[in-house]
């Protein structure tokens, strides 16, 4: 039996009022919006916009913000335990019937995934939710190919000195301020990976797609003395020994911006590059299973229900667990907990297992009749959604002639390990940068 959240946390999540998460730092907000006021701040404002702009992202960078002292010790903890955690269910997928069971995985990629052999998620990015009580919910795992790592830690690097100038005391740097870091870690990765550093990468993302990040990429690896060659993964060609060739010249590592959607889309023209990463001759970031489970949103139907307990370390249940909402993938449940659904929509988001950029997520608050939500939970079951209990985002205020916006925060983990962060401002439900989000660097 598969029943909805407990009472107390539907109460909890039911209440909505506006709050401030006590985990960011105000008072040094206060201080970097002064700064930012003068010369010196506007010019290194318009200087990050001009090279932004550079790199097509959607809207400029805002003003740094910090979190309180002491939180960095815990996040380091969570996201270890988080990321080993997602990793156990990758590693387990084949093996488990109750993991492929809830895991809805669309055909082609539930053949491609029957011969894959990878069982790690090299890159990921948590989706936070801040709570009135100083904790977090987690809200959605991207590891597929997760953007706002260079931007967030370069901006975090170029505010810096400044800052530091005119005494506002900056934590130590998280790994992404460190000058070319976009391109080193995925050099060392596939280096240690692979055995061999590579001389050529394959930057890879299909025209006419999101490109955030991939720019950086390019520019990075070109600094560290690596050819970048960049183009869409349908022009990849099978070469000898099963490996792939881009545009004649063979390659061996790749960097991969290729969206659930487009994968599924394409995945008839991308037959070479799936079976090179498949068969592992083509390193790429979190290959395939790493990916296409790693960034299944049913994930956190996984990590919400208690019956999955046995895969997971008791210490890591026991540090992860609190902070995610429940979550279930919907086509599971059963008749009462459907009702209940349907019947009190302001409690509950449908989210399109594979999707990106906030599609495919259906916030009950915002739909207008109840007719609409009951379609929307029907086609829901019919292609197993994930169903997850609502969390209110905190507020914040960082524009005195606008009033207060919701805010989340961002966490990038590189091998298990803390490497970026940023939050994203907005005054829609969903913070996105694709909608109205705008990215804030975050010093932790």
């Amino acid at each position: 039996m598969v029943h909805g959240p407990p009472a107390s946390r539907r109460r909890a999540s039911a209440a909505h009022r506006p709050y401030a998460w006590p985990g960011l730092d105000r008072a040094f907000y206060l201080q970097v919006a002064a700064l930012a006021a003068t010369a010196e701040g506007r010019a290194l404002a318009a200087s990050l916009d001009r090279r932004d702009a550079a790199a097509r992202p959607s809207r400029p960078m805002g003003l740094p913000l910090r979190l309180r002292p002491g939180l960095r010790c815990e996040l380091d903890a969570f996201v270890a335990a988080y990321h080993r955690m997602i990793e156990t269910i990758v590693a387990a997928y084949p093996h488990d019937a109750r993991l492929r069971q809830v895991l809805t995985i669309p055909e082609p990629l539930r053949a491609e995934l029957a011969s894959a052999r990878d069982e790690k998620v090299h890159l990921l990015r948590l989706d936070l939710m801040p709570q009135p009580d100083g904790g977090l919910r987690v809200l959605e795992t991207n590891a597929n190919c997760p953007g706002g790592l260079s931007r967030s830690g370069l901006s975090q690097a170029a505010w810096r000195p400044l800052l530091t100038e005119h005494g506002i005391g900056l934590p130590a740097p998280l790994p992404s301020e460190s000058e070319l870091w976009t391109g080193r870690w995925l050099v060392d990765l596939a280096e240690g990976h692979t055995g061999r550093r590579p001389h050529t990468v394959a930057v890879l993302c299909p025209r006419g797609a999101n490109h955030n990040d991939v720019h950086a990429y390019g520019v990075s690896l070109a600094r560290l003395g690596i050819r970048a060659l960049h183009g869409d993964p349908r022009e990849l060609r099978a070469g000898e020994a099963g490996g792939v060739v881009l545009r004649g010249k063979p390659v061996h590592h790749a960097f991969a911006k290729i969206g659930m959607q487009d994968l599924l889309r394409m995945s008839g023209e991308l037959q070479p590059y799936l079976r090179a990463v498949r068969e592992e001759s083509l390193f790429v970031q979190n290959g395939l299973r790493g990916r296409v489970i790693g960034d299944n949103k049913l994930c956190l139907a996984v990590l919400s229900d208690p019956q999955f307990a046995d895969l997971f370390a008791p210490e890591d249940c026991r540090r992860v667990r609190p902070s995610v909402p429940w979550s279930r993938n919907i086509a599971g449940c059963d008749a009462t907990t459907v009702r209940q659904i349907i019947g009190d929509r302001n409690r509950y988001v449908l989210k399109r297992p594979l999707d990106t950029r906030g599609h495919g997520v259906i916030v009950g608050k915002e739909i207008a009749d109840d007719a609409a939500w009951g379609e929307a939970v029907g086609r829901a079951i019919e292609e197993g959604w994930l169903v997850q209990e609502y969390c209110s985002a905190p507020q914040i205020r960082t524009d005195p002639d606008l009033p207060p916006a919701r805010h989340d925060l961002e966490l990038g983990v590189v091998s298990g390990r803390l490497a970026f962060a940023f939050v994203r401002v907005g005054h829609e439900e969903r913070l996105n940068t694709a909608r109205s989000g705008r990215v804030h660097p975050l010093y932790l």
